[in-house]
């Protein structure tokens, strides 16, 4: 990397002491061991990962799961060779990365963007928020430009009102202190709970926008160049993994509640059941030259990475075979 911040991560990173994963070629032995790191805590993102792993190891094939303070470390330690797998990395967050130096490439989306347009239980569509008003995190926050992307779209002239915090935001809605908000889609079933009856879903993001993918799983490019039949294995699972959560909710709710067990299970069993009928989850992981192209617009055209959108080579950020090649080899669906 060439930025200071980029450098001082990666001590941040050997301080971690993540152990280095044995890679041998694809002709090795049938067991192999690989590292993926995942760019927060554990949360309700790391369910897909967390389902691929557990069909690959019916493969032999061992994924060993770590966490850190977030994307830019887990970043840190496919560049410093303590992992090949990076999970939970925005495609903002990776292409901002890969124009520094990292060698990574962008493989497959595990959702759409979750961010949900929320307002008062009273409301029931967007368009009766006209002239309301509306909670953002800050003047320059991704929430404003959600904000107004949907005040543009749908014409509303809301009114903005500064409100760090999702959870001060829901608090907001449910004291009918404003009429609407941008909010984390995880966030608002759990504080669903706290505010029972308060919150009305109009959109997500994902809903709103089908095109836009975010939380990539990103791989180190030079592991997948040395390994690449391991690499279309890894990709499969993933494939695998997101079908399973769809398909079998039991197994999504028993995954999530060893993933999260601090988290109430009956809230994990909402947000399960709203991520597989909104559509958040893709059978087919999203990523595609047209998805990819559309996401970059999308993020530049609200000032969350400044590129060059006329020169830019997409195989710069993606691969794009190995998820196609996956899903030749599954079908699509």
């Amino acid at each position: 990397m060439k930025s200071k911040k980029t450098l001082g991560l990666f001590s941040i990173v050997l301080a971690l002491a993540l152990v280095a994963a044995a890679c041998g070629d694809d002709d090795d032995a049938e067991s192999v061991s690989l590292v993926a790191v995942h760019g927060s805590s554990p949360d309700f993102i790391a369910l897909v990962p967390a389902a691929a792993w557990a069909v690959l190891a019916d493969d032999g094939i061992d994924v060993e799961q770590q966490f850190v303070e977030d994307a830019t470390i887990a970043i840190q330690a496919m560049v410093g060779g303590d992992a090949q797998i990076g999970t939970n990395i925005g495609v903002n967050v990776g292409l901002i990365a890969v124009d520094e130096g990292a060698e990574i490439v962008d493989v497959i989306a595990t959702q759409r963007p979750t961010w949900a347009f929320v307002s008062r239980d009273e409301f029931s569509t967007v368009e009766e928020l006209a002239g309301l008003t509306v909670g953002v995190h800050s003047e320059t926050s991704f929430t404003k430009a959600l904000a107004d992307f949907y005040d543009e779209t749908y014409g509303l002239g809301m009114t903005q009102l500064i409100i760090p915090g999702s959870e001060v935001r829901a608090e907001a809605l449910a004291n009918d202190q404003i009429d609407a908000s941008v909010i984390d889609l995880p966030d608002i079933v759990r504080l669903t709970l706290t505010y029972p009856g308060s919150f009305t879903v109009l959109e997500t993001v994902g809903e709103t926008l089908p095109q836009l993918i975010e939380q990539d799983i990103w791989l180190d490019k030079n592991w997948v160049d040395d390994n690449p039949e391991l690499a279309l294995r890894v990709v499969t699972g993933l494939v695998q993994g997101i079908r399973k959560l769809i398909d079998e909710p039991d197994f999504a709710l028993d995954l999530a509640t060893e993933l999260l067990p601090d988290e109430d299970v009956g809230s994990l069993e909402e947000l399960i059941a709203e991520y597989a009928n909104r559509g958040l989850w893709d059978p087919n992981g999203i990523l595609t030259e047209e998805t990819a192209q559309f996401t970059i617009d999308f993020f530049a055209g609200v000032g969350e990475i400044d590129v060059d959108l006329a020169t830019l080579d997409l195989t710069t950020y993606f691969n794009f075979d190995l998820l196609s090649d996956a899903l030749d080899e599954l079908g699509r669906r």
